[in-house]
């Protein structure tokens, strides 16, 4: 697993652990915005070493979601809007603001699985 260099500083939060590899230069985006992201997951077969999905991956692109409106799990929810635009962060995650106990097995994403992901801010409308 390769992750960017150096850690600026590590927040905890109920559910969240987050380390900011890169400290972002514009405002947080607030609930209810278009938010675009680069993201890389990890802990497939609850392996925090394997990635299971990335939008750096080749065929994929940023990902757009609605932040704040449970359009995607928890962790990324309350994580992203907590983070600066141009922020880059490893978000650690608890089963409970992750995929849960029914986990994402199409994915390999077993139940009750801690996940890591590293999240960089592109936008926020």
């Amino acid at each position: 697993m390769q992750f960017a260099r150096g850690i600026c500083r590590t927040v905890t939060t109920m559910g969240i652990q987050k380390e900011i590899i890169k400290e972002g230069t514009g405002p947080n985006p607030s609930k209810g915005q278009s938010v675009t992201v680069h993201c890389t997951g990890y802990g497939k077969n609850n392996d925090l070493g394997v990635k299971f999905w990335s939008t750096k991956d080749p065929g994929q692109q940023p990902f757009t979601f609605d932040v704040g409106l449970g359009q995607v799990i928890k962790g990324w929810d309350e994580g992203v809007m907590g983070m600066k635009l141009g922020e880059t962060s490893r978000l650690t995650c608890t089963p409970d603001y992750a995929y849960g106990a029914g986990g994402f097995p199409a994915w390999g994403i077993m139940p009750n699985s801690t996940l890591l992901f590293e999240i960089e801010v592109l936008s926020a409308k």
